[in-house]
């Protein structure tokens, strides 16, 4: 029996460092929070899910996301920190009582993500459900990870800036790492930025 997997991503904050705002970023067909959906949807998660919080309105226009068959969940409290939209977004699935064996959070900033390592991801917790399968950040577990049921409670109680990877940090003996390569990589600011397009450029990604 499939898995039922519910997939966060993350698009809450204010991207400060960079000049423009971060989700709507121009990659490949589109920008970074419409290229993130279309990769998670190829994914074999079973509902996509998006935290917006910081130009909510513009952002959710701009993607025009009512047409992208995803629920939508805006945080008024984004200005927290991600583990405040993190704990938000948990509650706002928990509270469509859907029977999920996981919740699996994303970031709206790794645009190298591709749908295979979230499948490997999904497949590795289909063999052990009672572990966190988390991707490999040299010798450290980051996101892309996926939760099972157990942890909903505390990941929906996280406040403040202390996010996901604080909270892995405190379960290193319940952890399972994957390594995820180039895809690890995310995007904070306009240096970054640039250097992720002229490399785009060069190898036509």
């Amino acid at each position: 029996m499939a898995m039922k997997i519910a997939v966060l991503i993350m698009a809450a904050g204010a991207s400060r460092r960079m000049e423009g705002i971060k989700q709507l970023m121009p990659w490949k067909d589109s920008n970074f929070l419409v290229e993130t959906i279309k990769t998670v949807q190829k994914s074999d998660s079973t509902s996509v899910n998006v935290v917006l919080g910081s130009n909510a309105d513009l952002i959710a226009s701009t993607c025009q996301l009512t047409e992208m068959n995803i629920n939508v969940f805006t945080n008024t409290h984004w200005d927290k920190g991600l583990g405040n939209s993190i704990a938000y977004g948990v509650q706002s699935l928990l509270k469509q009582h859907e029977p999920y064996n996981g919740i699996l959070i994303c970031l709206a900033d790794q645009p190298l993500l591709e749908h295979q390592h979230l499948n490997n991801l999904i497949d590795q917790f289909e063999k052990n459900t009672s572990k966190i399968i988390a991707t490999d950040y040299n010798a450290k577990a980051g996101v892309p990870v996926l939760f099972p049921t157990l942890h909903f409670k505390a990941l929906s109680q996280l406040d403040g800036d202390y996010g996901a990877k604080d909270y892995l940090n405190k379960h290193t003996n319940n952890i399972i790492s994957l390594n995820a390569a180039r895809q690890i990589i995310d995007i904070d600011t306009t240096r970054e930025y640039e250097q992720l397009m002229a490399e785009a450029k060069k190898t036509h990604i």
